[in-house]
């Protein structure tokens, strides 16, 4: 869920062809894998709260760089991974534009967003409205890292934290992003998290909005790497939470390993599923010992927790 890469200043004075594409929220992360993938750095996702089906992708490229067939090339490109999830994308624009002020471009339609019962994800930059008041203040700058709240994966995960506050708890947050999962345990009581990632922007990102909240140091333990790095680290006491919001092929890579973290009767709450996955994952960790207490859907993303099974 990344909101902007970081844009070259040198090339400050070009003309600019800005792609805009509407899509379903749900494809945020697809469409973040796919722009990486392509070597495409200057792009933002532009989410109003008010509006949950949809979004807005914005991809920005020096005219002097973009043939006719690169850009059908890319058009394509986003069209394919919208139908591997049976979506038809409306048309999108292609508009000429002049420099632009990239370090703002985005944060016009970036908004307070409430999330549950008690938490607001805030925008920085931005004051709390009266009406908030009474809520969690999450702060986040996303200009580094994916993870703002927007996407159903996440909100499934900010949602169940706040249903069932981690008073207390020791959280390990597995592909932090932007922090911001680890932000919000911690808002809700948690005693101290362990987050990792394994993208250098998003270890930065995560210190950076910690930083923003501020919590101390010792409080948001970040690191960069995957449970390897949480197991080196962790307090003798073992872990109380998981939090491991990444898609169904990774938490698979991971699952074997999340027994050698977790405390007694400690929790793994999954996210980044969809829902025709829920039978697959179910079986995986049925046959690691593991047990499933939950299952939460939102649109088309699941949420799992998992505990182990007595034996």
């Amino acid at each position: 869920m990344l909101f902007e890469k970081t844009i070259d200043r040198q090339n400050s004075q070009l003309s600019w062809l800005r792609l805009e594409q509407q899509f379903p929220v749900e494809l945020e992360d697809s469409f973040y894998w796919l722009l990486s993938n392509l070597a495409i750095h200057r792009f933002s996702f532009e989410h109003d709260p008010s509006e949950n089906s949809t979004q807005n992708l914005f991809i920005w490229i020096p005219l002097s760089e973009c043939s006719v067939i690169e850009k059908e090339t890319l058009v394509q490109s986003l069209i394919a991974m919208a139908k591997t999830f049976d979506v038809v994308l409306p048309p999108c624009k292609w508009i000429e534009v002049k420099d632009e002020d990239w370090s703002l471009s985005w944060k016009k339609n970036w908004k307070p967003d409430p999330v549950g019962r008690s938490i607001l994800i805030l925008p920085a930059w931005l004051e709390v409205p009266e009406q908030f008041f009474q809520r969690k203040i999450v702060r986040l700058d996303p200009g580094s890292a994916f993870g703002t709240g927007s996407h159903p994966s996440t909100r499934l995960c900010i949602e169940a934290l706040d249903n069932d506050p981690p008073v207390g708890q020791t959280i390990a947050d597995i592909g932090c992003g932007s922090g911001i999962l680890s932000l919000t345990a911690l808002k809700l009581g948690a005693k101290n998290t362990y987050s990792v990632d394994t993208d250098s922007l998003a270890i930065s990102a995560t210190k950076i909005n910690s930083a923003l909240n501020d919590f101390p140091e010792n409080l948001l333990n970040v690191f960069l790497g995957s449970i390897e790095e949480i197991e080196a680290n962790m307090p003798k006491k073992k872990i109380d939470l998981v939090l491991c919001n990444i898609l169904a092929p990774i938490i698979k890579l991971l699952g074997p390993d999340f027994e050698k973290i977790i405390g007694h009767k400690g929790k793994v709450i999954l996210s980044g599923l969809l829902v025709e996955q829920i039978a697959e994952l179910r079986e995986f960790f049925l046959k690691l010992g593991w047990q499933v207490l939950e299952i939460k859907i939102k649109d088309q993303w699941a949420l799992m927790v998992l505990t182990l099974a007595l034996t």
